[in-house]
């Protein structure tokens, strides 16, 4: 049986540049069970005419079959009652006759949820949300996507991605449109007309990602015409010297079928005349190769490089630099309205060596003070449990007055504030703990929202509770959205027991500022004044 984990590391480590997904129907057929596109186009069809006779009549095509459904589901739309709020909300932007049914297509793709911990592929989806990928091309209109890399950047359609500027770091391309914009669904033969006409534009926006990137195919036979149309486009792009790389960079993941072992093997694309070499693997279980991926992972998070990558981008192409310019904590990246980019050349060195000397400096002090090695690791961790592990008075004193000179904005510090007697604002202003107080009005001055996913927030999660919040998505995606309820709304023991549960979370990996912020979040409104 083929080690599908140790051949994938060794194929990826060989490319030197972390792996985009090319993902497709199957990848959210396995997560939140959604239709393939032919029953989804029969779902439609209930209250018109047998679907057999839409696919029939154009001969098994299914973006005719999606045309002639449109047309007839269009006079339905206007026509039957039960579609009276859709129209209200919909009816001014239906300019089309596929607009109707691309809206309630949307519609339902949107009250799919990644329902993961009852999920048999809960650990999958765990090792999902672990993986360093750059980014993520995808033909599906669902949200899970958002929903597993809830930090990334979303472009929709053709036009956005050519027309804009994407980093290539830590975003997602979304080219068949998306359930958020149902105007931009491809649906129809005359939506995939335009979308193959403009497939030599596609291409050449994504030959960098191919030619630089593995590409890793989840979702997608390795057989399928939309696909082998667009590696078709990119082909004849590439070509000469750089076609054997682009084809070295081509991976298909697939699921084993019943009695089938684990492989990892060559496979051929024959496309026209052409014929494409790409590595195939087959398994039933995806975490070896999730798990492959997160093998590779960098020390700084996809999102903090994307951020970098575009600011540089406009701050070369700006006529007034110095207006761009600050200094920011990693941690507060997410916090970027007020400020362009921060960036040091040739001062790495430096900084390393004045790090040691100031760790050094911390050792001897906590040595003498008595509280060694404490660090901010040990303290996110410690504010949780029922009982501290520390002596509040002693803390305070001794590790603080480090914490103050760190640059990281977000560390606890009410909890042994309030159990060293301090229990409201007047007592704070006049205790002897002026670091730590600085450490927690620090804390408290920054936002625990990240403002750029509030309207992810709005559309889908508020009017729950806190706990429907955790249930419903996966721990990033709850860290980001739990701040954005009211501070009356918010379960505190659910909290609690939310990042107690998510621990590992707190202290490494790429989500790792949103979880202390949340922390923090809980440390002000459970301790706080």
């Amino acid at each position: 049986m083929a080690d599908i984990t140790e051949g994938l590391i060794k194929i990826l480590h060989s490319c030197g540049s972390a792996p985009f997904l090319f993902v497709g129907s199957g990848f959210s057929r396995r997560y939140i069970g959604l239709e393939t596109w032919s029953d989804l186009l029969a779902r439609f069809c209930a209250k018109i005419r047998d679907y057999g006779y839409y696919l029939s009549t154009a001969n098994g095509d299914l973006p005719v079959a999606a045309s002639l459904i449109a047309q007839d589901f269009n006079t339905l739309w206007w026509d039957d009652p039960d579609y009276a709020d859709s129209k209200k909300i919909y009816g001014k932007d239906a300019t089309e006759k596929s607009s109707s049914l691309k809206y309630e297509i949307a519609r339902y793709l949107k009250n799919l949820s990644l329902e993961y911990k009852e999920s048999k592929y809960a650990n999958e989806i765990d090792a999902l949300s672990r993986m360093n990928v750059d980014g993520i091309i995808t033909t599906n209109w669902d949200l899970l996507l958002e929903d597993l890399f809830p930090d990334y950047k979303v472009f929709i359609g053709q036009e956005e991605l050519i027309f804009s500027n994407p980093q290539s770091i830590a975003e997602i391309y979304k080219i068949h449109g998306c359930s958020s914009r149902p105007a931009s669904l491809v649906l129809t033969d005359d939506d995939y007309a335009n979308f193959r006409d403009k497939n030599p534009y596609l291409a050449a926006k994504l030959i960098t990602i191919f030619v630089e990137h593995p590409v890793i195919f989840l979702g997608y036979s390795i057989n399928d015409p939309h696909i082998q149309a667009i590696i078709g486009s990119i082909a004849e792009c590439v070509g000469g010297e750089k076609l054997k790389q682009f084809e070295e960079n081509l991976i298909f993941v697939e699921r084993a079928g019943d009695g089938q072992s684990d492989a990892l093997e060559g496979a051929t694309i024959t496309i026209g005349k052409s014929k494409i070499r790409v590595t195939l693997v087959r398994t039933s279980d995806f975490t070896k190769v999730y798990s492959a991926v997160e093998a590779t992972k960098r020390k700084i998070p996809a999102r903090v490089l994307r951020y970098c990558k575009e600011q540089m981008y406009e701050l070369v192409k700006s006529a007034n630099p110095e207006t761009k310019l600050a200094v920011r904590d990693i941690d507060d990246i997410g916090e970027k309205d007020d400020i362009e980019f921060v960036v040091g050349v040739g001062v790495a060195t430096e900084f390393k060596e004045r790090a040691e000397k100031v760790a050094e400096k911390q050792k001897e002090v906590l040595t003498a003070r008595g509280y060694t090695g404490v660090t901010v690791d040990d303290v996110m961790l410690d504010v949780l449990q029922p009982k501290s592990a520390y002596n509040a008075d002693e803390i305070l004193k001794s590790t603080y007055p480090m914490f103050r000179r760190v640059s990281n904005r977000y560390i606890p510090a009410f909890r042994y504030l309030r159990e060293a007697g301090i229990t409201d604002r007047k007592m704070l202003a006049e205790c002897p703990y002026s670091d730590a107080r600085t450490v927690a009005l620090r804390a408290t001055q920054g936002r625990f929202t990240v403002d750029g996913y509030r309207t992810q927030y709005e559309r889908d999660f508020k009017g729950l509770t806190t706990q429907e919040i955790i249930e419903k998505t996966t721990p990033e995606k709850a860290a980001l959205m739990i701040p954005f309820q009211a501070k009356s709304e918010i379960d505190l023991d659910a909290v609690s027991k939310f990042l107690i549960q998510n621990a590992d979370k707190l202290t490494e990996g790429s989500y790792k500022s949103y979880f202390r912020k949340l922390a923090c979040m809980f440390d002000f409104y459970a301790f706080g004044y």
